[in-house]
């Protein structure tokens, strides 16, 4: 009796492997060759599941964004008060980058210079996309915090920016010296000296 392939299960572990191999080699320089390796399986059966290595960048970004987005859902899912929701979200990257998959951190910022490089029009990563959805999270949460009259009123598209870029520049500085800081209490602490200058209507 021929054995039964998990298509979905085969594809995810060809993404989980992508994923740690571009974490060692760069996305640059790692082949399909290199990623059928480290997976055990030959190079024409990654072949069946992508036809490109774009194609597994682009598939792999998603996937490992996915899995991020499942722990801030999580942190989330039984929270009822906003300024609690805005400090869940940022508590919940805080648990992405103490955790096993923030290894893999190097090859998030190589994604991001990729999805930079690319031309528009061709863009296998799309950063904008990515970010319009943070910021949109992160808008709502504002948005409940401002209609509930626990923070004063702001623009908080603007507000929604400027929070997600001092969390990426802190996870910069951290990249480039994990000994300077501790990054799960700094995105931890980001949101409460926000809300701190902002309580109330005064």
């Amino acid at each position: 009796m021929p054995k039964i392939v998990d298509k979905k299960e085969k594809r995810s572990r060809i993404l989980e492997t992508a994923i740690k191999v571009f974490a060692q080699k760069g996305v640059n320089n790692t082949k399909i060759a290199d990623i059928a390796q480290a997976a055990g399986i030959g190079k024409g059966t990654v072949y069946e599941y992508y036809h490109s290595k774009e194609e597994i960048i682009s598939d792999s970004f998603r996937h490992f964004m996915e899995s991020m987005s499942g722990v801030i859902g999580r942190r989330l899912l039984h929270l009822r008060d906003p300024v609690d929701k805005l400090l869940a979200y940022f508590a919940a990257w805080g648990e992405i980058v103490d955790s096993e998959a923030m290894s893999y951190i190097e090859v998030v910022l190589d994604f991001w210079a990729e999805g930079l490089r690319q031309e528009k029009t061709a863009m296998t990563i799309n950063l904008a996309e990515m970010y319009a959805e943070y910021r949109a999270t992160v808008k709502s949460l504002l948005d409940e915090c401002v209609s509930a009259g626990r923070i004063r009123p702001v623009d908080t598209q603007i507000t929604a920016s400027i929070l997600l870029g001092t969390m990426d520049g802190l996870l910069v500085q951290w990249i480039a010296d994990r000994d300077v800081f501790d990054i799960k209490l700094a995105i931890e602490l980001l949101p409460k000296i926000f809300i701190a200058g902002m309580e109330g209507h005064g």
